[in-house]
């Protein structure tokens, strides 16, 4: 999944899914919390939103560890939760995750490989800005070795 997508949270929690990735997340799939440390530190909460097929490989990849290491996604999977969209293709972010992610009104959608996530607004201006820059950008791709 790719692109980035601005949108907003009604008063209920609910936000719009990106036509760009309806299809590929289906009707039915799973939001779940996320983060990452960021090169000063920072860590950068956000939601995660796994297609049910990406959601399986996860669950299967973390029955197979041993229990004292499959015991740390105990607050992965305790805090998932499914997701359907509506008729107006919007799904409802449960309260604790938009509280987790905190998330205000204004929230981004990001592709993410073979997964979307949901940034609070605030979140992915700072988190991204920097990462704009032609330095940045070069470093990146010498990473990635492309």
């Amino acid at each position: 999944m790719t692109g980035m997508f601005e949108h907003t949270l009604d008063a209920k929690g609910r936000v719009a899914v990106p036509a760009k990735l309806r299809e590929r997340l289906g009707a039915s799939f799973h939001v779940a919390i996320g983060a990452n440390r960021e090169p000063d530190g920072e860590v950068c909460k956000y939601l995660v939103l796994y297609p049910e097929d990406v959601w399986q490989e996860l669950e299967e990849k973390i029955n197979a560890l041993p229990a004292a290491q499959a015991a740390q996604a105990d607050v992965l999977m305790a805090y998932a939760a499914p997701c359907e969209m509506d008729s107006q293709s919007r799904i409802l972010l449960p309260q604790v995750l938009r509280e987790y992610a905190q998330l205000g009104k204004e929230v981004v959608i990001t592709g993410s490989g073979n997964k979307a996530k949901v940034w609070d607004r605030t979140v992915w201006d700072r988190r991204s800005a920097p990462r704009l820059e032609p330095g940045m950008v070069a470093e990146m791709f010498e990473r990635l070795g492309l």
